[in-house]
């Protein structure tokens, strides 16, 4: 059944295109379904202010920055805000940190399900909690980066040389050895293991704050447009999609 969303149909290719940018979610049809009702009812939103005109070919950011400046307001953070944050998330603005890590990798693949692939990472994982010294063992015979045959080894890792959602994993907290949750990359799953952290130096405050108020000004708008959405959805007739959970997500 064809997705509508007040009357107004979203077909299966549209689906299936989508469906290639949300291959590391749990379910990538349901997420590419909310995705492109969640920017059809923005759409939807803006014609019905004179935002947009009926045959206009805006991009999804214009169409929310349009959307913002006339319902939505969201506050900037304030210094204290960006001071506390900058307490609290030291590891992350550290400069010389480095990592000494391992990995084993479930790429995603073509042709093959993302829930094969996923349980396949997680038996991985729970044979590694089991038995840790197995590690390098399962990473020569399971992961499908080259570091296999150096029994997973990233050997000693800075900032900067990886994709930033692995990094984000790797330079968090002060945990060693193997992390109890798979790592999900745009490269797919990941098994990983910390063995050495080397700390690096804190910054001036002062050098970082306007890089931490755009970040907390980015997460304040990325909420708003949550909430934002939810309540367009609310008051939609919308039909064939997954109802497991609402569309509350814009790509």
């Amino acid at each position: 059944m064809s997705l509508r969303v007040n009357g107004i149909v979203i077909d299966a290719r549209r689906v299936a295109d989508e469906i290639d940018q949300h291959r590391d979610a749990a379910d990538p049809q349901a997420a590419a379904q909310h995705a492109l009702v969640s920017r059809e009812l923005l759409r939807q939103r803006a014609r019905d202010l004179r935002l947009l005109s009926d045959d206009a070919a805006a991009s999804d950011d214009a169409v929310v920055d349009a959307l913002f400046t006339r319902d939505v307001q969201v506050r900037r953070p304030t210094e204290a805000e960006c001071r506390a944050y900058f307490h609290d998330h030291a590891g992350q603005f550290r400069i010389g940190d480095k990592v000494q890590a391992s990995h084993i990798l479930f790429a995603l693949t073509n042709g093959v399900p993302l829930s094969s692939t996923l349980a396949r990472a997680q038996s991985a994982l729970d044979a590694v909690l089991a038995e840790p010294s197995s590690f390098e063992t399962v990473a020569r015979t399971m992961s499908d980066c080259p570091s296999a045959r150096d029994g997973g080894s990233l050997g000693m890792l800075a900032r900067g040389s990886g994709a930033p959602e692995f990094e984000l994993v790797l330079f968090c907290g002060d945990r060693l050895g193997v992390l109890p949750r798979l790592v999900n990359t745009r490269y797919g799953f990941h098994v990983v293991r910390i063995e050495r952290r080397v700390k690096g130096r804190m910054p001036p405050f002062e050098r970082v704050a306007e890089r931490i108020a755009a970040q907390l000004y980015e997460q304040a708008r990325a909420r708003a447009l949550r909430h934002y959405v939810a309540l367009l959805a609310d008051a939609a007739e919308i039909s064939g999609a997954n109802d497991s959970a609402g569309p509350t997500r814009v790509q």
